[in-house]
């Protein structure tokens, strides 16, 4: 059986939750009989302001500093983290096979994509700011729009070929289907970076419209997204914390059910890192398992759970 590694690239990133995410899922898919997916060799997270540097590690298996990772206070890729979060993901998947029922829910709705034989060295890479549009098209084969709006968060290395899409945009989509957002309405936006592109482009693919709410900087008005002088049905704010639905986390205290009431009304930056983290499984990382990815609502239980487990 061949093997992956994962890396989250980005500035900063030692709180990222993506290392988590990505054992969970493969963790779920790996106990499935009729999955052959290749084993999870590691996780990483690689601080850097250029995404040659994590296309570097793609190549090269190799961090020279790796960073502390915030959950645990040591480098993902040593046997400390390693065991700690190897435990905490067992641990969530033994404790929890559903999902917790207070907690919202949407389907994973995707896009038709060629399953692709899984090859016997993969890479796969989660890209966040300020990396998302500083690929070249040259550089990589595109499965969506994520080239044309300048926001590419995930990448596959299938051994041949660098394949790259955004995953941004139809898992905000996915988290404010499962808070009740009215998929025709109006998203009101403050800011126009990589991330804000994507889900205005999604949005706007779903039959949404976008106001444009002021930023640091604002949507390109020629790009593809229906723009449009409205009161918004809710808000979204890219830039800092507030809006409706967060695009930000931070590290959370009390006990699993404390989290779990918090979360189930309270649209925390997790629920779209794990709408997103579904859908470049399902896009890019094994499409072939689109339908046997955990649901939203369990894979954020198991999230939650995790997280206890690694405080």
């Amino acid at each position: 059986m061949g093997r992956v590694r994962h890396a989250v690239a980005g500035n900063p990133i030692v709180h990222s939750l993506s290392p988590v995410l990505t054992a969970l899922v493969h963790a779920h898919l790996s106990r499935q009989d009729d999955v052959d997916i290749p084993g999870l060799k590691g996780v990483v997270v690689i601080p850097t302001e250029g995404v040659e540097n994590a296309l570097a590690w793609g190549y090269a298996d190799g961090l020279p500093s790796p960073p502390d990772w915030e959950y645990v206070g040591s480098p993902l890729g040593k046997f400390r983290a390693n065991t700690l979060l190897e435990r905490a993901v067992a641990a969530s998947c033994a404790e929890h096979s559903e999902a917790d029922s207070r907690l919202p829910n949407a389907p994973l709705v995707t896009d038709k994509f060629d399953s692709q034989v899984l090859g016997d060295e993969e890479v796969w890479l989660s890209l966040t700011s300020p990396l998302k549009h500083q690929l070249s098209i040259a550089a990589v084969k595109c499965v969506d729009n994520a080239m044309d709006i300048r926001s590419v968060n995930t990448l596959r290395w299938d051994g041949i070929t660098w394949w790259a899409g955004s995953s941004d945009g139809p898992g905000m989509c996915m988290v404010a289907e499962a808070f009740g957002k009215k998929s025709k309405g109006v998203m009101g936006i403050i800011g126009g970076g990589g991330t804000a592109r994507s889900v205005a482009a999604a949005w706007t693919k779903s039959g949404g419209k976008i106001t444009q709410m002021g930023g640091k900087r604002e949507l390109d008005e020629d790009g593809p997204w229906n723009l449009v002088e409205s009161k918004p049905d809710f808000v979204v704010n890219f830039d800092d914390d507030g809006g409706d639905l967060s695009v930000r986390y931070e590290k959370m205290d009390g006990d699993f059910e404390s989290r779990v009431e918090f979360l189930s009304t309270n649209a925390d930056g997790r629920w779209l890192l794990c709408a997103q983290h579904l859908h470049s499984w399902a896009t890019l990382w094994a499409p072939q398992y689109s339908e046997k990815l955990p649901s939203l609502s369990l894979l954020m239980t198991r999230l939650i759970a995790a997280e206890v487990h690694l405080d």
